[in-house]
């Protein structure tokens, strides 16, 4: 198995796909379920079911290939490669006539959105009035654009159009009628799930907001002082009064003739004396 993965990577780089990892992994699995068929004919080597394998994994996902390349180093004759390459698209049940969402998918590069593309599809064939055969390529192709289209996923919208095999007119009117569609059963409950989400953010926001607010009682009970705290506070500010009123007496005395001193009339050391009594 290690020796035909070399080999595959080997012609995958004469190919030009030696970068392309989903394209080695996709061929690998052909090369896998390919061992596991019976061929028609003993003529076709390892190398020329590779350089297969390889051609298909490109077409289902969309890579470049030369096809002439691809035929040179098959060592097959260009009739030979085309029949045989017919044979294995067969035995691997790659009919390119019918187009599945799971090969779209693969092509257009968004399988994430398979899932829902598949809902659509049968939801679809179940509210349909008439009978409707969900294998045509455009209804594929319809449910794939509109998956992509909830989840906001860009696609190649011409590739798809090519693929679902409409004219741009046609296309037009069954998007029309699809859009209806899918906006109808699909796109409320999307969202609905947006607004739940959005509804438990706001819950979580209001919690975090939530700031523990005193009880009355606690901010009564800060705010009422003790007398002997009063009492301590106010002689302490008052004190400090009095030895501002000295400092600034201090500097504003001037020398008098008489040495009489004039009897004050307001004594703020008594009242002190008092307070402190």
């Amino acid at each position: 198995m290690a020796s035909n993965n070399k080999t595959l990577y080997l012609i995958a780089t004469k190919l030009g796909l030696g970068e392309e990892d989903k394209v080695l992994k996709k061929a690998a699995e052909f090369e896998r379920l390919l061992q596991t068929k019976n061929i028609a004919g003993s003529n076709i080597t390892d190398t020329s079911k590779i350089v297969i394998c390889l051609d298909l994994a490109a077409s289902v996902l969309g890579a470049d290939l030369d096809i002439k390349s691809a035929v040179k180093y098959s060592g097959l004759k260009t009739s030979t490669y085309n029949n045989t390459k017919k044979v294995v698209q067969n035995l691997l049940e790659l009919n390119s006539d019918r187009l599945s969402t799971n090969m779209l998918c693969l092509t257009l590069q968004c399988t994430g959105v398979q899932d829902l593309a598949d809902r659509i599809l049968a939801e679809y064939q179940q509210q349909a009035k008439v009978e409707v055969d969900l294998n045509l390529p455009q209804y594929v192709c319809m449910a794939v654009y509109q998956a992509c289209r909830l989840n906001k996923v860009k696609v190649a919208k011409s590739k798809i159009i090519e693929k679902s095999r409409l004219k741009p007119t046609q296309w037009t009117k069954l998007d029309a009628d699809w859009t209806k569609f899918t906006d109808l059963h699909f796109a409320a409950d999307k969202k609905k799930g947006r607004q739940t989400k959005k509804t438990a953010e706001n819950v979580e926001t209001e919690e975090l907001m939530e700031v523990d607010v005193p009880k009355v009682d606690e901010v009564l009970e800060e705010k009422i002082e003790s007398y002997e705290d009063w009492k301590k506070r106010m002689l302490e500010t008052a004190y400090k009064e009095l030895k501002e009123l000295e400092k600034i007496e201090r500097k504003n005395v001037t020398p008098r003739k008489s040495p009489r001193k004039t009897p004050q009339k307001f004594a703020p050391t008594k009242v002190l004396l008092k307070l402190a009594a």
